[in-house]
C-alpha cells in the first residue's frame, strides 16, 4: 500500500469508537487517572460490570487538554455506562447540535430535551400523553407571540393538536435548539423566555424523565438513565465560568445523571467547580519523562509508538528514532502527534518519512504556537519549566497558556511548556535568563 492510502487515518477531530482496531488505550500511560475510578463514582462495580448503586441526579465534571483524547475516552465510557444491568445512556455532542462559539445552560437544557425524547422514541419507549403534555404546554407558553412561533412549519405550529407522542416533542425541541445555533434573529429571544420559564421547564422535563427512567428498567434496556455531552470542553474565558461555574446550579435542576466535558482552564479553578460538581475527573496528558528530567518513562514511549503503528505501519518511517522525534516534539499530546505527521505527509509524495522530514514538520509545529505565545508570557514559562513540579500559579494569564496548549499538565498536575514553544528563540533567551535549562526536552 501507498502511504497515501494511510492519509484518512490521521484526521485528528475524529473520535474513535471502542471497537475501532486503531484505538490505543493510553490511560496507563496518562499516570492518575482511572476510568474504573469514574465507573464507581456512578455506582457501576467494575468486576461484575453491574450498576450496584443507582445515583440519582448526580453531575460529574470530565475536562482535560483539547486533543488529549477526551472525546474517544468518553466514547469509552459511555460503551461501559451502557448495558441493561447498567445505563441507557443519552449521548449530546455539543459541536454538532449547538452553537458552541456562543453557548448558554439554557441551549444545554433544551439539548438534553430533545436528545432525551429522540434516544428513548429510537429505543421504542412509549410515553403517555399525560407525561409530555406539560412540555408541550411550555413550548406553546414559551413561543406564545413570538416572531419564532410565526417562523415555524406547519406541523410545529404550537397549536397543533393531531400531532401527538415523544417525536413529536422531539420535533419541538429540536427546533428551538435549531433556531438558537444558527438564528442570529431568535437566538436572544428564544432563551430570554427559556430562562424566564426555567423553573417550569426543568418540571416538565424531570417528569418526562422519571416516566422514561421507569419505563427503561420495566424493558430491561438500563437500571438507570445518563447524559453524555460532549463538545463544551471548546468554550473558554468567561462562556466557560458561566456554564460550569455561575449557571451550573440551573442545569441541576434537572434530576438527570449527567458526564458533562469541560477545558482544562476550568478544572484549575477548583475551589469554586468542587462545589457544583459530585465529583471531577481529568484526563492528563501522556507524560513522556518527570519534569526536569532525561529518562524516558517506557510506557508511555511503547503505547505512543503503538499509538502511531495502528495508523502507519513502522516501516513507512525510515527509522525508529525518527518516530521517537515525533514523539519527543509532541509533549504526549496525542492530538498534536498526529498534526506532526500531517504535517510530514504535506513534505513527501511517498514513504518513508524520514529524520529530516520529522525535523521539517516539527519546525512548523513551533511557527504555528508562536503566534499564541505573547512577549510576556516566555519568562513566565521558562520560571515554570524551571521551578519544582508543584509551582503551578492558577491566574489568568496560566490559564489562557494552558486552553491554548502552550502549557501543558501531566500527571500530579505539574505543569510544563509544549515543547514546540521551548524550541523557539524567544524562549530559550528567557529561559537563559532565568538560568533553567534553555530545551529540557526528553531524549528522542
Amino acid at each position: 500500500m501507498s502511504i497515501w492510502d494511510y492519509r484518512a487515518n490521521f484526521a485528528y477531530d475524529n473520535p474513535l469508537d471502542p471497537r475501532d482496531e486503531r484505538r490505543v488505550d493510553l490511560n496507563d500511560a496518562r499516570g492518575d487517572y482511572s476510568r474504573k475510578r469514574l465507573l464507581r463514582e456512578l455506582g457501576i462495580d467494575p468486576g461484575s460490570r453491574q450498576l450496584r448503586d443507582v445515583p440519582a441526579g448526580k453531575c460529574v465534571l470530565f475536562g482535560g487538554h483539547r486533543g488529549c483524547g477526551k472525546s474517544t475516552e468518553l466514547l469509552a465510557i459511555a460503551y461501559d455506562l451502557a448495558g441493561p444491568e447498567r445505563f441507557f445512556v443519552v449521548s449530546i455532542d455539543a459541536l454538532q447540535l449547538l452553537d458552541i462559539n456562543n453557548l448558554t445552560y439554557a441551549d444545554i437544557a433544551l439539548a438534553l430535551a430533545e436528545a432525551l425524547a429522540v434516544r428513548a422514541g429510537e429505543a421504542g419507549i412509549e410515553v403517555p400523553e399525560v407525561h409530555l403534555t406539560p412540555l408541550r404546554q411550555w413550548f406553546q407558553d414559551v413561543c406564545h407571540k413570538t416572531t419564532f412561533a410565526e417562523s415555524l412549519s406547519g406541523e410545529l405550529k404550537t397549536g397543533a393538536n393531531a400531532a401527538v407522542g415523544l417525536p413529536f416533542v422531539g420535533k419541538l425541541f429540536a427546533s428551538l435548539t435549531a433556531a438558537i445555533r444558527s438564528n442570529t434573529t431568535y437566538k436572544s429571544e428564544i432563551r430570554d423566555k427559556v430562562r424566564n420559564a426555567f423553573s417550569a421547564f426543568a418540571g416538565a422535563f424531570n417528569q418526562l424523565l422519571a416516566y422514561v427512567a421507569q419505563e427503561i428498567h420495566r424493558q430491561a434496556q438500563g437500571r438507570s438513565l445518563i447524559f453524555v455531552v460532549d463538545g463544551t470542553d471548546r468554550l473558554r474565558g468567561g462562556e466557560a465560568d458561566a456554564l460550569f461555574i455561575r449557571d451550573i446550579h440551573q442545569l441541576r435542576q434537572l434530576r438527570a445523571n449527567c458526564i458533562y466535558c469541560a477545558p482544562i482552564s476550568v478544572l484549575n479553578e477548583q475551589g469554586q467547580v468542587a462545589q457544583n460538581f459530585d465529583a471531577i475527573f481529568r484526563l492528563p496528558m501522556v507524560k513522556l519523562a518527570e519534569k526536569g528530567r532525561a529518562e524516558r518513562i517506557a510506557v508511555a514511549w511503547d503505547r505512543l509508538r503503538e499509538f502511531l503503528y495502528k495508523r502507519l505501519p513502522e516501516d513507512n518511517f525510515d527509522h525508529g528514532d525518527t518516530v521517537d522525534l515525533l514523539i519527543t516534539h509532541s509533549g504526549g499530546h496525542p492530538r498534536d502527534l498526529l498534526r506532526l505527521v500531517n504535517l510530514c505527509f504535506q513534505e513527501i509524495d511517498q514513504g518513508p518519512i524520514t529524520q529530516t522530514v520529522a525535523e521539517t514538520a516539527a519546525s512548523r509545529l513551533s511557527n504555528e504556537y508562536r503566534r499564541l505565545v505573547r512577549p510576556e508570557d516566555f519568562p513566565l514559562l521558562a520560571a515554570i519549566d524551571g521551578a519544582a513540579p508543584d509551582y503551578a500559579p492558577a491566574t489568568e494569564q496560566t490559564l489562557r497558556l494552558l486552553y491554548d496548549l502552550v502549557l501543558l499538565e501531566y500527571n500530579s498536575y505539574w505543569w510544563q511548556s509544549h515543547p514546540a514553544v521551548r524550541t523557539l528563540e524567544a524562549y530559550r533567551s528567557a529561559a537563559a535568563r532565568a538560568g533553567g535549562p534553555v530545551d529540557g526536552l526528553p531524549a528522542s
